[in-house]
């Protein structure tokens, strides 16, 4: 199958928010080609996912591949200072649990579907440049770095930190607020905690169901640790002044990473017997920013690509497939009805910013600020179930009241399902 030269929707990257629009496109009966720069499967972090992502799955068509594949995690512990709690998904109502997953085979997987149910996938494809308007032409390079150029009736932008159209129309921006630094990197034989606060070892997760764990490092730092099929994704996020100050008692990027996570209260203690492996420490710094222009003639923004904004509570892939999904819904209404773009458009930035402000509440450190009116409507169109762990999870740490207090209120803290242990148990 070669690069075509022209279709009706032309989807720009092969993440989840990418896969997620194009199979839904597809599935519609219309012309979509999705292209990425990299082939896959490829290395990408935020490995932990929620239980309100299985809504996408089953329109996608892979819940029984997700729910065979990838280990099944049963909630989330956070130790924030003095304060350890504990969630579990079964208290929400959901029936159907949170997953831990190796992101490259699930994006794989994503993208494959997306190839099953009808799109055209074409790997090894950089888009360079766009020409925006009604008929909106992209220009790509191959990996021989020859440029082609596609025209397309409309097309959206999955290509996450890459940010296509943020960059070429200038409208990428740092987000102050969140200036940290992640570090991260992948274990074997740690040990993880499963329910009740109980410490296991790695080869009981088949029968205990782990628990995303989560620790405050400092004022507004925190780490993660999620066990996966054969190692635990580890990692820590750092203010930037932080990260410079200890950098340099420290002869390497690994030695920093690896001594900041074995002085870090229980989690140094889950990796006293682990080792690092998959080539070591990675790193990215000023991860969080937005985009002013997300939607325009010709092109709809999704995913990472319309902004990024901090993966402490899991939220990243389950925002990515909505995006997705809703961009998918966007382009549709376009292309049926042309002359009432301008007004989908509208609904569709409407709806995207006022899930991405939820998020930003969400995450805000140490700053407090009232929920805009579109992130109290996004949160309106959330299932009690979703609106329960939201509050649930945001009383887990200090970070967050601005949900509990601006998106809830007295009802927030009614719906409240956390519980709060007296200690973490070894065995």
């Amino acid at each position: 199958m070669s690069l075509p030269q022209k279709v009706d929707v032309l989807v720009i990257g092969g993440g989840p928010a990418g896969s997620m629009a194009a199979t839904a496109l597809a599935q519609k009966g219309i012309d979509v080609a999705l292209i990425d720069k990299q082939h896959h499967p490829r290395e990408t972090v935020g490995e932990s996912i929620l239980p309100s992502a299985w809504k996408y799955f089953d329109l996608l068509g892979v819940s029984e591949a997700v729910a065979k594949n990838f280990v099944r995690k049963a909630g989330g512990v956070v130790v924030w200072g003095d304060q350890i709690s504990e969630i579990a998904f079964k208290d929400f109502g959901y029936t159907r649990p949170g997953m831990h997953v190796e992101r490259d085979e699930f994006d794989d997987l994503l993208l494959r579907n997306a190839a099953a149910k009808g799109v055209g996938v074409f790997e090894g494809y950089r888009a360079e440049a766009f020409t925006p308007g009604d008929n909106p032409v992209v220009t790509v390079v191959d990996e021989a770095g020859q440029r082609r150029e596609i025209a397309c009736r409309q097309f959206i932008d999955t290509t996450g930190q890459a940010a296509l159209v943020g960059r070429q129309l200038g409208g990428r921006r740092l987000n102050a607020d969140f200036r940290f630094v992640a570090l991260w990197g992948y274990f074997e034989n740690s040990r993880y905690f499963s329910a009740g606060g109980v410490a296991r070892d790695f080869g009981e997760i088949p029968q205990h169901p782990p628990l995303t764990f989560v620790t405050r490092l400092g004022g507004w730092g925190w780490s993660w640790h999620i066990p996966m099929k054969k190692v635990t994704s580890v990692g820590l996020v750092i203010p930037v002044e932080d990260y410079k100050r200890e950098f340099a008692e420290h002869p390497s990027l690994d030695a920093y990473f690896l001594s900041r996570c074995r002085a870090t209260p229980h989690l140094g203690r889950l990796l006293a017997n682990a080792h690092m492996v998959n080539g070591g420490t990675r790193m990215m710094r000023d991860f969080s920013y937005g985009c002013d222009h997300i939607s325009g003639p010709g092109f709809l923004v999704a995913g990472d690509a319309a902004g990024f904004i901090d993966p402490i509570f899991s939220i990243g892939v389950v925002f990515a497939l909505y995006a997705g999904n809703l961009a998918a819904w966007a382009t549709q209404r376009i292309l049926a009805n042309p002359a009432q773009a301008a007004n989908t458009r509208l609904v569709f930035e409407t709806q995207l910013k006022g899930r991405a402000e939820l998020a930003y509440a969400l995450a805000l450190p140490g700053v407090e600020r009232d929920a805009t009116t579109a992130a109290r409507q996004s949160f309106d169109y959330f299932s009690q179930a979703e609106k329960e762990l939201t509050w649930s999870a945001a009383s887990m740490t200090t970070r967050s009241q601005n949900v509990v207090r601006a998106a809830g209120g007295a009802e927030g803290a009614a719906g409240i399902r956390r519980r709060d242990l007296a200690t973490l148990r070894y065995a």
